[in-house]
């Protein structure tokens, strides 16, 4: 089995010396991390308020009003500010029957034009969410809902999370064109390449080491 480094350290060192552009895939690694850890405490707080809402409503007759309403706001926000994550990670699902069998160039290509396509379609969706969010901040727009809630403050907190998935393809893209140009495929590979099998099985018993550990190798808590 080929080693692999976990899945929160970036892309892979290439053949003979580490990856150009390291240092700012480490950068938007560290960001990316730290926005999955707030999404995920502001999962918890969400669950927490829904498990309150309901245990009032079923002894005491009542409702604390808009606990749905703000979890599915968190949902929103936090999902949006994992993408990033899991696109430094090649953690987004594809179907790679095919993938797996052609020839390492080709590979090269499919996985930038599969980049090229998915940044392309969120900065649309980007674009058109900046619009409405800068209308719906001029109106003060809020929830038809009793909670009333300014719906363009969550709609910011879900656009920061999208720039910073635009952000980080960006970045992957062209380092993945500068290692495409050096013909360097196992660099292309390692960072926006289909995660195989092994790799996969690799990062999950990373996991399993750092959980029954505690700690990692460099002495800070596993995620």
């Amino acid at each position: 089995m080929s080693s692999v480094v976990p899945p929160d350290s970036g892309p892979e060192p290439a053949r003979g010396g580490r990856v150009p552009g390291a240092e700012i895939v480490r950068l938007l690694t560290w960001i990316s991390r730290s926005a999955i850890w707030i999404g995920g405490a502001g999962i918890l707080f969400s669950a927490g308020l829904v498990t309150v809402e309901i245990t009032v409503r079923k002894f005491f007759g009542m409702s604390l009003g808009g606990a749905d309403e703000v979890s599915g706001y968190i949902f929103a926000v936090s999902t949006m500010w994992a993408l990033p994550f899991a696109l430094l990670n090649r953690a987004n699902v594809r179907i790679d029957v095919v993938y797996l069998r052609l020839p390492a160039w080709l590979r090269s290509f499919l996985d930038v034009f599969s980049l090229v396509l998915l940044v392309g379609f969120v900065a649309v969706v980007f674009w058109h969410s900046v619009n409405l969010f800068l209308e719906n901040r001029a109106n003060d727009t809020r929830s038809i809902t009793p909670l009333q809630a300014r719906v363009w403050i969550w709609q910011g907190l879900w656009i920061l999370g999208m720039a910073l998935f635009l952000l980080t393809g960006a970045v992957l893209f062209v380092l993945a064109v500068a290692a495409l140009l050096l013909w360097r495929h196992d660099r292309v590979a390692g960072l926006i390449g289909s995660r195989s099998s092994e790799e996969e099985i690799a990062s999950e018993t990373a996991f399993l080491d750092e959980g029954s550990s505690g700690t990692r190798s460099d002495g800070r808590r596993g995620v």
